[in-house]
C-alpha cells in the first residue's frame, strides 16, 4: 500500500510549505503562511533535505534522547521521498 494513503487512513495531517523554526517542550514551531504556528506533540518526525549530518546523532543520544535516522539522513543517494516517506510512516506506525 502507498504510505501516503495508509498515513491518510490513520488520520495523519499532511503540512506543507513550512519553514521551522525551532522544537521545544510546547512543540514543533513553524511559520506557515507568514504564520508563526505551534503544533503541540508528543513525537516529531521530519522528513526533509538530502545531506546526512549525523554529526547530531551522538549528542541526542548522550542527552538521553531516542533518536532514529531515516531517509536521506541515513543514506544519501538520490532523491528518494518516496522511500524517506516509506520508512517515517513504518517509524510512526511503531511509535
Amino acid at each position: 500500500m502507498d504510505s501516503s494513503i495508509y498515513l491518510k487512513k490513520k488520520n495523519v495531517q499532511f503540512i506543507n510549505r513550512v519553514q521551522y523554526t525551532k522544537i521545544d517542550d510546547q512543540g514543533l514551531h513553524y511559520i506557515q503562511n507568514n504564520e508563526a504556528k505551534v503544533l503541540e506533540v508528543d513525537n516529531i518526525i521530519i522528513c526533509t533535505g538530502q545531506n546526512p549530518l549525523k554529526e547530531l546523532l551522538e549528542p541526542l543520544k548522550e542527552n538521553g534522547l531516542k533518536v532514529h535516522v531515516i531517509g536521506g539522513a541515513d543514506f544519501a543517494s538520490e532523491l528518494d521521498a518516496k522511500r524517506a516517506i516509506d520508512q517515517g510512516a513504518r517509524l510512526a506506525a511503531v511509535i
